[in-house]
């Protein structure tokens, strides 16, 4: 700044020498003129000089620096998040059955027998008995050895019994031809591996475009007359 202010400042000093030894040379010259009667060669190199100093003024001799502001894309790499789902295995313990006896059966003087086998360890037998009268109502493992009975018209319940062969066996003396309920079946829980699925949120480079903005400095040549104009 404090460079362009001298320059201007001698630019100015040297038009005002220019216009002061113009001004004294007319006055001194037109004397001459008057007394030699030849002023037309005079004003010929007088408008000759003039000319040339508008010529040199308007000429680009000055140089001078120039910010400019532009836009421009710049390509970016971000990171954009996405979910995808990803098995994974997990062991669950599920609870199975399996329905042995689920019929109804008419009572008789010899009882009901119906056999069913237990080929499971660990096994739960689930018991459900329904009679329109009360009788006896066992589980007998061959040969003939009672595990469990009860004494009733209905009943539910739950035994933990070894493996092997057994007889559900009704009996009852008060009337017969009754239609009698049995349902037996076995309850266990297995170990399983299950796949199951979850969502991950992962990250992928995906590149786009952005706006941005710089600045930039070119130099530009310009005449003195507008250097001056503009200061």
């Amino acid at each position: 700044m404090r460079e362009g202010e001298d320059y201007l400042l001698t630019v100015k000093l040297f038009l005002f020498h220019i216009a002061h030894m113009v001004y004294s040379g007319g006055k001194r010259l037109t004397h001459k003129i008057r007394s030699w009667n030849s002023w037309k060669p005079f004003s010929a190199g007088f408008a000759a000089g003039i000319i040339l100093i508008a010529i040199l003024f308007s000429m680009p001799i000055k140089t001078i620096s120039v910010e400019k502001t532009e836009r421009y894309y710049d390509t970016v790499t971000i990171e954009e998040p996405y979910t995808v789902e990803e098995p994974y295995v997990v062991k669950e313990v599920q609870t199975k059955s399996e329905v042995l006896i689920d019929d109804h059966y008419i009572s008789s003087p010899a009882g009901i027998n119906v056999p069913f086998k237990i080929d499971r360890p660990d096994a739960v037998l689930i018991i459900k008995f329904d009679n329109p009268f009360t009788g006896t109502f066992a589980i007998v493992e061959n040969p003939n050895r009672t595990v469990w009975q009860t004494r009733s018209s209905g009943v539910e319940t739950e035994l933990v019994l070894e493996q092997g062969d057994y007889l559900a066996r009704f009996r009852e003396t008060m009337m017969w031809g009754q239609n009698c309920y049995i349902y037996l079946a076995l309850q266990w829980e297995e170990s399983q591996q299950i796949i199951r699925y979850k969502e991950v949120t992962k990250f992928r480079e995906v590149q786009r475009q952005e706006e941005r903005e710089r600045t930039t400095i070119e130099e530009q040549k310009i005449s003195l007359w507008k250097h001056i104009s503009t200061d």
